[in-house]
């Protein structure tokens, strides 16, 4: 079982790492982009050189916050994944109790009623020996000496 989860681990962190690798930048962002690229092919590389220093920055920044809901999603992720897990690993110790409990009751209940049986038997046995004795002693009886 341990291993099974193993590997449903690592398969789910792959899944996890695979989902969403480039950053969506916002608008404003990719607004300076386009602006830097028209002031480059204008010829104003002052005036470029300032929007990409601002672009820049803004990409720093963009990248930073999307880092960080990308780990606090993969986090959540985690955390449902191992609560699953858990829910998954109780229900069926709960199972495994409830089946052992069941069978150490139908095994005291069989005991029971071997042991009745036995009683039963025992009790049958001990009348005939006890009439078989009676009728012994009957057929012959004791000489008193």
């Amino acid at each position: 079982m341990k291993q099974k989860h193993c590997e449903e681990w690592e398969e789910f962190q792959k899944r996890i790492l695979a989902k969403q690798l480039k950053p969506k930048f916002s608008t404003e962002l990719l607004n300076y982009r386009k602006i830097q690229d028209h002031l480059a092919k204008a010829k104003d590389y002052n005036e470029a050189h300032k929007v990409k220093a601002k672009a820049d920055k803004l990409e720093a920044l963009d990248m930073e916050r999307w880092l960080q809901k990308r780990q606090e999603g993969i986090s959540q992720q985690e955390e449902n994944w191992k609560q699953q897990k858990q829910q998954e690993m109780s229900a069926l110790q709960k199972r495994i109790q409830t089946n052992l409990e069941a069978q150490k009751k139908q095994r005291s209940l069989e005991f029971d009623r071997l042991n009745q049986r036995y009683q039963n038997v025992k009790n049958e046995l001990d009348a005939q020996h006890k009439l078989e004795r009676l009728r012994i002693e009957r057929q012959y009886p004791k000489v008193i000496p």
